[in-house]
């Protein structure tokens, strides 16, 4: 039963804009990863201030308190613990205050964010101690005035229910309940969309919906599932990702972009959402591009005049290292290196690890890469911070049980540097020998958001180790006794955005001793072509093989979602429209695309590895192709770059 409320009777008579991203906005203003962004409320409440008028400025009618992980737990890690209820009094005050500047009708939401630690049995958070911690900071939120509540980047439905059963108890104020799901439309507790909706409602929550972790694609994506229960069973919220972070230099940054979101905004509103809203990496401006949206697809709300600050955020989550370089021996221990040496054109495809413990369809997929001739598997490592089963013993049942050579993809994320060499030295003990150094994405958007990233070294430092692994050395250049035969692979991205340091640290990775690069997907021939040329201009001539990424595009929503969401991939605008005008043929187009492109750029490189995202039957269709075009294809037919 829907509780009567001035918040509930204006969402009542249609959707509602809250804000966006608070953290976005704060690393913009060079607040180091390390604070505690809620002690601002304390230290530097001018500061947070300035945030949410300019959210209010940008047509947010919703303004959120900067009290995210103002809990006893989360702030136990900063000794803050007994700070709790003033730290979240003073992030209500302060928007309580933002409210009088701005002189406008606007909502304030005390947010309530997940307790930072796993409760029991998987983490030592008893739900006594949960109940009792969500009570304290919501006690001190409702104390000082906030219209509702919203409980929000909570990814197991347990402690949802902790939060909601503690809560819903204390107030009758409305409370939106958010959650952060997967990109198979699950929580990490395993629930879908439409039970996680339903039980949430069940527990109090007056509105239910979706924040954090994807983009508006696969937001949308989850939406669609809750909404299967009907308008009349639920107020949907939505409130999204900026996309997944980018890697630029030192920094991670967001790249969907205002346009992408106001399209999405017009989508969600379609299939009934009655709150939109922005999260990680979200600035005013994505919020004024939905506020036209909303302008438009009820007008009879009224719309106020919206500024949007000129101010361009960005966001740091990087961990940048200068690892020593050293050049090593190559060595054709592997069939990979020898294919290689010899001027053979390689073709690899991606396969992801299971999700479970359960291997069976795995290798069959396998076997079937196996039966049409791919040379070798490459093997994805947590991709996206997506929880699978370790990379290393997929390449091993793989290599063990289907007899097909593996590439293991390996990032420093999860491993300290003990962890990286106990592993590399163990995966070469079982004849995992091809290793593609890459340095991971951030866990805080994968399945488990509050682990934490080690990198101890990035890509290039895990190159160097690899390389002085292969001499007998430690990474620390100490003996450890016969030399390993690794073969060394290295990422580039030739459509990244600064182009410059993509290239210095490609030059960086093959003086530490790489041996061949992957490129990340691309779709335009002259993007691929231009940048190696620069790095003849800039570098001299390549020494080592080139193995281009070609992903098969099936769907024109597929192509707007990588271009706008996933970090590393540009799509062209050409590329997409043709995949649109295509409709239903848009899987056989995008085969035809990725063939005029291997077309292109068959002179310039040496391999390639299919990415089919567990489509492999576009693996099949389009190895015959890439086979007749290389026939004979030898080393001097390689244009030299």
């Amino acid at each position: 039963m829907r509780r009567t409320s001035p918040f509930i009777e204006r969402l009542m008579q249609g959707p509602i804009l809250c804000d966006g991203g608070m953290g976005t906005q704060l690393y913009a203003r060079g607040i180091s990863y390390e604070r505690c962004f809620e002690q601002l409320n304390l230290t530097s409440p001018e500061l947070i201030k300035t945030i949410h008028l300019e959210y209010v400025a940008a047509g947010a009618e919703i303004i959120e308190t900067n009290t995210f992980g103002a809990n006893r737990f989360r702030l136990r890690e900063h000794g803050l613990e007994e700070q709790v209820h003033a730290i979240n009094r003073a992030g209500a005050k302060i928007a309580r205050e933002a409210r009088e500047l701005s002189e406008q009708p606007i909502f304030l939401a005390g947010n309530i964010g997940p307790l930072g630690s796993h409760l029991a049995p998987l983490g030592d958070i008893t739900p006594e101690e949960a109940r009792s911690a969500f009570q304290e900071q919501a006690a001190a939120l409702l104390e000082s005035g906030v219209d509702l509540l919203i409980i929000e980047t909570i990814t197991n439905l347990e402690e949802m229910r902790e939060a909601l059963s503690a809560i819903r108890g204390m107030t009758d104020l409305p409370i939106v309940a958010l959650m952060s799901f997967d990109e198979e439309n699950t929580v990490s507790s395993g629930e879908e969309p439409l039970l996680v909706a339903q039980t949430m409602q069940e527990l109090g929550a007056d509105v239910v919906g979706v924040n954090c972790a994807l983009g508006p694609a696969g937001t949308f994506s989850v939406i669609e599932g809750m909404s299967t229960g009907g308008p009349e069973h639920f107020l949907l919220a939505a409130q999204p990702n900026a996309g997944l972070p980018k890697r630029v230099g030192n920094r991670f940054i967001y790249g969907a972009s205002p346009d992408y979101f106001a399209d999405y905004a017009r989508r969600f509103l379609e299939i009934g959402v009655s709150l939109i809203g922005g999260c990680c990496g979200t600035t005013p401006q994505h919020i004024a591009a939905m506020r036209k949206v909303l302008a438009e697809y009820a007008p009879e709300l009224g719309t106020r005049e919206v500024t949007v600050p000129k101010r361009q955020p960005r966001l740091d989550t990087l961990f940048e290292r200068d690892p020593e370089s050293s050049s090593g021996t190559q060595t054709h221990s592997t069939y990979l290196s020898q294919r290689l040496a010899t001027g053979h054109f390689v073709v690899s495809a991606e396969m992801r690890p299971p999700r479970s413990v359960k291997f069976t369809r795995f290798l069959q997929n396998a076997e079937y890469l196996r039966d049409i001739g791919v040379d070798t598997i490459n093997i994805t490592d947590n991709a996206m911070a997506r929880v699978r089963m370790s990379n290393v013993a997929a390449a091993r049942l793989i290599q063990q049980q289907v007899g097909v050579e593996t590439i293991v993809h390996f990032t420093p994320r999860d491993r300290n540097l003990m962890a990286v060499q106990s592993d590399l030295i163990g995966a070469h003990a079982t004849d995992i020998r091809n290793v593609l150094a890459v340095t991971g994405d951030p866990p805080t958007h994968g399945d488990f958001p509050n682990a934490t990233g080690i990198w101890d070294v990035d890509s290039i430092g895990l190159i160097a180790i690899l390389n002085n692994l292969n001499q007998g050395l430690d990474g620390r250049g100490r003996k450890l006794g016969t030399p390993g035969s690794f073969c060394i692979g290295c990422a580039a991205t030739p459509p990244a955005t600064d182009i410059a340091l993509d290239l210095e640290r490609l030059h960086r990775k093959i003086e530490a001793g790489a041996q061949f690069i992957m490129t990340q997907p691309v779709y335009d021939p002259e993007t691929l072509i231009s940048y190696f040329e620069r790095y003849k201009q800039e570098y001299g001539p390549l020494t080592i093989p080139i193995l281009v990424g070609l992903q098969p595009l099936h769907s024109y929503q597929q192509a707007e979602k990588f271009h706008n969401e996933v970090p590393g991939i540009v799509i062209p605008e050409a590329v997409r429209e043709r995949l649109r005008l295509a409709g239903d043929q848009a899987c056989d187009t995008g085969l035809e695309i990725i063939k005029e492109l291997f077309d292109a750029i068959l002179p310039y490189i040496q391999g390639t590895y299919i990415m089919p995202l567990d489509r492999y039957d576009l693996v099949g269709e389009l190895l015959p192709y890439i086979r007749q075009q290389t026939v004979d294809r030898g080393s001097e037919n390689i244009v030299g770059l």
